[in-house]
């Protein structure tokens, strides 16, 4: 894109940028804040009653903050070198199966998927299955899932989310994360142009999500149905649905939707001339997308603002 484009583009954003420059200050501020009471306030008082779960858990905490702070490296050596040893210490089986979820995060944001997977499997299942947890069961099979349908083992994954996975949130009753794996089954469906069992599923989503007032089930089962809308030609039912769901994202500040759904929108409400929704759209895709590190859509969206110009202000007023 032309460097004359970057300044065009961000016109009447300084107000924007101030203030996440200003949410971004205060969300350290309170990071920081909590770390220091979590270690020098709570750690001392639960050190002097010797409560080592207690202990654990706090520590179990500040790797959390430490890893938002993107000090990973001392996060992992929190979790493997003081949690685990304090949870297997004490015979807290759950606790160490969930400590070892939390390191197979981070192996996986590091890109080491194979030992996170090795984790998942030979470690936190066995756990859970014999503490006879079956909802922390069915977590662990989906972010199984998650990996393998990243790997393009889509047959696999499918498999784990129909055979695996939904029966045991059914089996407990969790309708929320049923619905959320419908939602995910119909992506795949969707991607293979399986498009009839796509919708099927994405409406029954819908209409427990509905039943439920889940905001976020609402506004991926109307993504989802307008892409096989927008797969089958039907521009006409595919806006409507696209607007719901980018305005429930919005709402929801939920930067994946966002960026899913506002690059959508904003390609149709290009092709429909609609220059100005267009645009607005977009400005919030591209932040969206910039915060989750997706730059595909983030140059996607430069590209079709640099096309949008300045010459659509007659489009402000209708």
């Amino acid at each position: 894109s032309g460097s004359n484009a970057g300044p065009r583009r961000r016109t009447g954003t300084s107000e924007e940028s101030l203030t996440q420059d200003l949410t971004t200050d205060l969300r350290r501020r309170t990071l920081e804040k909590a770390l220091r009471i979590r270690r020098d306030v709570q750690l001392p008082a639960f050190e002097r009653i010797g409560d080592t779960r207690a202990i654990a858990v706090t520590w179990g905490w500040i790797a959390d903050v430490l890893q938002q702070r993107g000090e990973v490296e001392e996060a992992l050596r929190i979790h493997h070198e003081i949690q685990l040893p304090a949870f297997e210490q004490i015979g807290d089986t759950r606790s160490t199966a969930i400590t070892w979820g939390q390191i197979a995060n981070i192996l996986e944001r590091r890109g080491e998927v194979e030992e996170a997977l090795r984790i998942r499997r030979d470690v936190q299942l066995p756990a859970f299955e014999q503490i006879g947890d079956t909802r922390s069961t069915a977590v662990t099979w989906g972010q199984i899932a998650d990996v393998l349908e990243r790997r393009g083992e889509v047959e696999e994954a499918l498999r784990i989310r129909r055979e695996v996975e939904l029966p045991e949130y059914q089996r407990v009753g969790d309708a929320r994360s049923t619905t959320v794996v419908w939602g995910q089954i119909a992506d795949i469906l969707w991607q293979r142009g399986e498009l009839d069992e796509a919708v099927e599923l994405q409406l029954k989503r819908l209409e427990v999500s509905k039943q439920l007032g889940d905001i976020d089930g609402i506004a991926g089962a109307n993504l989802g149905l307008a892409q096989v809308d927008l797969e089958r030609g039907d521009r006409h039912a595919a806006v409507p649905r696209l607007v719901t769901s980018f305005r429930h994202f919005l709402e929801l500040q939920r930067p994946d939707g966002i960026a899913v759904a506002g690059i959508t929108l904003g390609q149709e409400m290009l092709a429909l001339g609609a220059r100005a929704q267009a645009r607005q759209a977009l400005q919030a895709c591209r932040a969206a997308a910039a915060v989750i590190g997706a730059a595909n859509i983030v140059s996607l969206a430069d590209e079709l603002m640099d096309t949008i110009g300045d010459e659509d202000d007659e489009d402000e007023e209708s």
